[in-house]
């Protein structure tokens, strides 16, 4: 056994054995890359494509999971936002819809598996009209001092929201608190909106967002000191 070992057939056997190996793994790697492959990519954001400009979509599932096939390196460094899927609304009218799931794959993949394949997406009309911004002032301004004059930039917003929505709308205000404050404050607040009942609404589309307010406050005069001048 000694002998084989130091042998140049022993020698030879181990390079033969080598070579093996290594055609092994060139080959099993050259397989691998030209096999396809199949990957599941989870959580892809689900578009909406012609919607009539004047509906809203208010339910829809915000993602899909997308099985792709293709060979690995068609997969390497693929970002998801190059994974596209979508909800084609041509024709639909406001209201509860079943529809089908598309996708486009990336280049050198195909689009095996959407799920899921449908979803429900409901649709409403989208409304707006301008409403006249009113003013609610709470507070008092610093001691000595009152308001004695205020002005609003604009008086009027544009208001859009779904409507389920903008039915509930009965009025929209600013609330101002000139706790504090003396001589001239100039501020910017967002408009509130509120049902019949007191409810704040939420969910709509105010423009301007802020509100421009200029507030005047000028100096308390004490009647006694009237007095004593007249005197």
């Amino acid at each position: 056994m000694e002998k084989f070992l130091r042998s140049n057939n022993f020698a030879r056997f181990i390079a033969i054995f080598l070579a093996i190996i290594l055609w092994l793994f060139v080959t099993g790697d050259k397989i691998t890359r030209s096999t396809p492959s199949r990957k599941v990519w989870q959580d892809v954001p689900l578009r909406i494509e012609n919607l009539n400009q004047d509906y809203v979509v208010t339910d829809i599932p915000a993602s899909v999971d997308i099985t792709l096939e293709g060979l690995p390196e068609a997969f390497e460094d693929l970002p998801i936002q190059e994974i596209d899927a979508f909800v084609d609304l041509t024709g639909k009218e406001p209201g509860n819809h079943l529809v089908r799931v598309q996708g486009r794959p990336p280049r050198g993949l195909n689009l095996i598996m959407l799920e899921p394949e449908q979803v429900r997406v409901t649709i409403e009309a989208y409304y707006s009209a301008d409403f006249t911004v009113e003013i609610d002032i709470i507070g008092e301004p610093a001691p000595g001092w009152s308001l004695a004059a205020y002005t609003v930039d604009p008086e009027e917003v544009l208001v859009g929201a779904p409507e389920s929505i903008f039915d509930k709308i009965d009025r929209l205000y600013l609330l101002i608190d000139i706790t504090g404050m003396r001589l001239i404050e100039n501020i910017e607040l967002s408009t509130l909106a509120y049902d019949e009942e007191g409810n704040r609404i939420n969910g709509l589309v105010v423009d301007p967002n802020l509100i421009s307010v200029r507030l005047e406050f000028e100096r308390i005069v004490e009647t006694d000191a009237l007095d004593n001048q007249s005197e």
